[in-house]
């Protein structure tokens, strides 16, 4: 080949290249199928692209606002789940009857350097920041759907939730021998619950709870504070709605599916939208109450949580003369702030797998920060 041929090939090959470098600051990245945020551009320096990290850290970069890369990674899991019967991401573990799991509900539980005591001690920190504003502290673990329903795991990771829950029952022993006061323990009543319930209380395809799943928290929770008055709460079925699970877009795949919606009511009670601030995908939502004919209602509440917390919100709204759920991505928020300084109960609510990372220097697990930074806003009681 001329010199001036490779010069023209090369042009070629770069042009495409460099337009892509220099449009990709324009283009709106989409990583919502991949459960993450977008990666950021990377500080690097020119040693970096000698070893190569440079190059590595920039392509990944580049990877996530590639044109169209999610329908070209949706066109790609289709063929790989419709012809070979697989899904194309580590994150999602098939297991039986059409199931799917969530690896980190698993996998984040069988990190090393566990210690029972470790989780106590961040739990105990929370509950001496509330309770030093004068508030009454709560504390409850969303339990993750292979907990519950373990019999619908494949055989391997049945095998990986048995070292899992050896770990998880250590950790609730020590809770009952050193109670943390306001901890709440709902694993046996969702298990319960699950047995006798007619249909899943978590979404086959997806990593969360149902709404009547959830309920079974709010009853917990009420009954703590005032036991029997859960009894109140009635549940209809309403009509039913398309939805896309999310492990269902996790594995690139875009096949939305039914699912039912509940009605909740307690007679005499009735509820109202208050407000709602965003400072991430999740909103920062209020809800009021009033009551007549007798019915009885909690003080306000604040409820700091990550997505858990969403499907508690048609029911726990109709328990407290206020509820506010401060959602982990919008806790930079004046609304979070103000309902945070209100509240009489601060309840805090966190998915399972995150419980494995909590400790006295980090009590709210990758959110810790933003948790204690919203925490140091309450006046300490003199």
């Amino acid at each position: 080949m001329r010199g001036y041929e490779k010069v023209l090939v090369s042009i070629a090959v770069a042009l495409p290249l460099a337009g892509l470098f220099v449009a990709a600051p324009l283009l709106r990245p989409d990583t919502g199928d991949l459960n993450r945020n977008p990666v950021p551009f990377p500080e690097v320096g020119a040693t970096d692209f000698v070893n190569g990290e440079g190059f590595s850290a920039v392509g990944s970069w580049l990877r996530d606002r590639v044109p169209l890369r999610r329908a070209l990674r949706r066109l790609d899991a289709r063929i790989d789940n419709g012809v070979f019967g697989d899904l194309d991401t580590l994150m999602v573990l098939q297991g039986r009857d059409g199931w799917v799991f969530f690896e980190h509900a698993i996998g984040r539980g069988l990190e090393p350097d566990y210690d029972p005591a470790t989780l106590r001690a961040g739990i105990a920190r929370l509950k001496d920041e509330v309770e030093a504003a004068g508030k009454t502290f709560l504390y409850a673990v969303a339990p993750h759907k292979p907990t519950i329903y373990a019999d619908h795991l494949g055989e391997r990771d049945q095998r990986r939730q048995t070292v899992v829950r050896e770990r998880l029952e250590q950790f609730r022993a020590l809770m009952r021998r050193a109670p943390v006061e306001g901890f709440i323990d709902a694993w046996d009543d969702l298990e319960r619950a699950a047995k006798q319930s007619p249909e899943p209380l978590y979404h086959p395809r997806d990593t969360h709870w149902t709404t009547p799943g959830a309920a079974v928290m709010t009853r917990a929770i009420v009954d703590h504070l005032a036991p029997g008055l859960s009894a109140s709460l009635e549940i209809a079925r309403g009509k039913p709605r398309e939805v896309l699970p999310d492990l269902v877009r996790y594995a690139g795949l875009d096949r939305t599916e039914p699912a039912d919606t509940w009605i909740f009511r307690r007679p005499g009670v009735r509820w109202k939208r208050a407000g709602a601030e965003r400072a991430g995908k999740a909103p920062t939502v209020r809800y009021t109450a009033t009551a007549r004919d007798g019915a009885r209602l909690l003080p306000k509440i604040a409820v700091i949580c990550d997505s858990y917390g969403t499907a508690l919100h048609p029911s726990l709204r109709l328990f407290f003369s206020s509820t506010t759920f401060i959602h982990t991505v919008s806790i930079d928020t004046e609304l979070a702030r103000k309902a945070l300084a209100e509240a009489d109960i601060v309840l805090f609510l966190r998915a399972e797998r995150f419980i494995w990372q909590t400790s006295a220097q980090t009590p709210f697990a990758e959110d810790s920060d933003a948790v204690l930074t919203l925490l140091s806003t309450l006046g300490r009681r003199s």
